[in-house]
């Protein structure tokens, strides 16, 4: 199966001038026919110690939790909570010590990783594939000391029906088990990925949404209300912290206070991407030369440069239809979790973080979160409490959506 994918990939390459639609289209049909019959395979990701040969193939990245990498995960998170990074404060909390926060599983393995299969998946000339959002599922804390292996689930590619348009669109996902020292799965996340196939003798129109988005400069309104609550989070306000919100006291409809982040810049892209994106040179070739064609050749140098590099240099992003660099998919998740974690305070548990990533973020803008209470409610004895959330520009774009399940302490219980 894996070499009926190649040939299919090389003949895609190769003869993407010569193909009808007629063909275009059977040789995708048999790609995703391919992949959807390792649907339900589990398999195991490359150990730690071993050079990736695929870019999506991507295994454990930090097996041993440290403070200093929740520190340094908070600090990517731009979140400022003394329950990641002080000792003495977390030995004060329920939790007895620092635990990580929530998404920390993407900085021991790359979630969204996860969605592309075992070796890559949909990955295919002509495609353009993006994180879409990830679910992530917990059962207990990370904590310092703790050391991680993954397991990988392949869950397929389903194909979203699109009228009126060129491309073809799919959904490809997948499941990556985090599970510790003691034999204990501690998160679960489903990592989604979006794939757009545009037929070869077509200009693809994935820029499309973002073709009139030009940056602006803010206003000192603007800005002085972004570093305002800067400085409120750096003294702790806003932030539930040690006071126990107790599900009682949660009123269905309430409105989070609003987090500000932003003008983003390559400090607080690369911040993130350090935590998975963290190689160069020949080991950067390793991930990149069995597929070529995926990655732009440099006009100015004539070399190949990683695709990733998108998120950091606006030439690169207009070289793969995009107008400017944008942030990475799973750093709006990491700072909506910190929207989450302040509000619910020291002695909640986030059970559940399910995203959707709707545009990119572009670097330059500026993010708020938001959020509000949709529903509290008893299960199996929980006292539980589901947010929506999400992140939207400026300009009121919204650019990530997500929900959140959070257990809080009961005064009955």
């Amino acid at each position: 199966m894996k070499d009926d994918m190649k040939e299919i990939k090389e003949r895609l390459n190769q003869e993407k001038g010569k193909l009808n639609e007629t063909e275009w289209n059977k040789l995708v049909d048999q790609a995703i026919a391919i992949l959807n019959s390792r649907k339900g395979t589990t398999f195991l990701p490359p150990p730690p110690h071993e050079i990736s040969e695929n870019e999506y193939q991507l295994g454990i990245n930090n097996r041993t939790v440290t403070e200093d990498l929740i520190r340094h995960f908070a600090s990517a998170m731009g979140d400022p909570n003394p329950l990641w990074r002080n000792p003495n404060y977390a030995r004060g909390t329920r939790w007895g010590g620092i635990i990580a926060p929530p998404t920390f599983e993407s900085c021991i393995a790359y979630c969204t990783a996860a969605g592309r299969g075992p070796d890559g998946g949909l990955r295919l000339p002509g495609f353009n594939t993006m994180a879409g959002g990830n679910r992530h599922e917990y059962f207990g804390v990370i904590r310092p000391g703790d050391e991680f292996r993954i397991v990988d689930k392949y869950l397929g590619v389903e194909e979203k029906a699109m009228k009126g348009k060129t491309y073809r669109l799919f959904i490809e996902s997948g499941q990556r088990t985090y599970i510790n020292q003691r034999d204990e799965v501690i998160a679960v996340a489903i990592g989604r990925s979006v794939g757009t196939g545009t037929p070869p003798w077509i200009t693809s129109d994935d820029a499309a949404l973002y073709r009139d988005r030009k940056r602006r400069v803010f206003t000192r309104e603007e800005l002085d209300a972004v570093y305002h609550q800067y400085d409120e989070q750096l003294e702790g306000k806003g932030r539930r912290g040690k006071e126990v919100r107790y599900w009682e006291d949660v009123v269905e409809g309430e409105k989070l206070k609003p987090i500000g982040k932003g003008p983003i810049d390559t400090c607080d892209i690369c911040s993130e991407m350090v935590f998975w994106t963290n190689y160069a040179f020949a080991v950067k070739w390793a991930v990149m030369r069995h597929e070529l064609p995926q990655h732009p050749i440099d006009p100015e140098t004539g070399g190949y440069r990683y695709r990733r590099d998108w998120h950091v240099e606006d030439a690169l992003a207009r070289l793969m239809g995009m107008p400017y660099a944008f942030l990475d998919g799973v750093h709006a998740e990491m700072m909506l979790a910190h929207l989450v974690t302040d509000w619910m305070g020291d002695d909640g548990f986030v059970k559940i973080l399910d995203f959707q990533n709707r545009r990119i973020n572009i670097v330059g803008e500026i993010n708020w979160l938001k959020g509000n209470v949709m529903k509290k409610y008893i299960e199996n004895s929980e006292p539980l409490v589901d947010l929506d959330i999400w992140v939207e520009n400026q300009d009121g774009l919204v650019v990530t959506k997500g929900t959140a399940t959070v257990r809080l302490n009961a005064r009955s219980g």
